[in-house]
């Protein structure tokens, strides 16, 4: 038993390393250029008027699957099968309990470690409704009078796109500058920028 606790050990140890490297350390990481809206990425719920309420992020589960949780408990159930090997030759069969015991504690609190520090991480991706408002835009695609389209801008950290309707009831035009007046059930309310009005003016001038 003494092989497949030390087996257990070495591939633990290995596949932390691996998963630390290749996914940050959780692969539910936050990613900052994360769009926001239409496709609600990140599982916010925007079907109801969400004015004044948080969007950006959703609901974090413990990651019971993760590879660094899985890496832990299979690090740990290897120490945990040696030290008990140790203590009790007498009985080896017991050693998998302190194997099992010792997995699951170490398992628990780094899952425990890694969704607090994904917790922390998301509170600075989070942006509000409030926030939302007066926040200068771009049109991505274009917004017909009657009609949605769609602007891009930057939140809190992270890069936000989603569905917006014009409320002057005019078209805009595509890469135009707009000012987010309000957010209502997931479609952003967009007036087109007063420099963007002026430009249109100029522009009809010199023609």
């Amino acid at each position: 038993m003494m092989t497949f606790y030390l087996i257990c050990l070495l591939v633990g140890i290995i596949f932390a390393i691996l998963s630390f490297i290749f996914s940050g350390g959780y692969e539910a990481s936050v990613d900052t250029g994360v769009d926001v809206g239409a496709d609600v990425a990140v599982g916010a719920d925007f079907g109801h008027d969400i004015a004044g309420h948080d969007i950006g992020i959703g609901e974090v589960h413990f990651p019971l699957f993760s590879p660094i949780v899985i890496a832990c408990f299979v690090t740990a159930f290897g120490g945990g099968g040696i030290i008990g090997l140790e203590l009790l030759p007498f009985m080896p069969i017991l050693s998998l309990a302190v194997a099992l015991g010792a997995g699951l504690l170490v398992g628990v609190l780094a899952g425990l470690l890694v969704m607090k520090i994904y917790k922390s991480a998301s509170a600075n991706q989070v942006t509000t409704a409030k926030d939302i408002a007066g926040t200068i835009a771009d049109v991505t695609e274009a917004i017909p009078a009657s009609g949605v389209g769609e602007i891009s801008f930057a939140g809190k950290g992270c890069h936000i796109s989603g569905p917006a309707r014009g409320e002057e009831k005019k078209d805009i035009k595509r890469h135009a500058m707009v000012t987010i007046t309000r957010v209502i059930g997931g479609l952003y309310y967009v007036r087109e920028h007063v420099d963007e009005k002026l430009r249109d003016v100029e522009t009809d001038s010199g023609e």
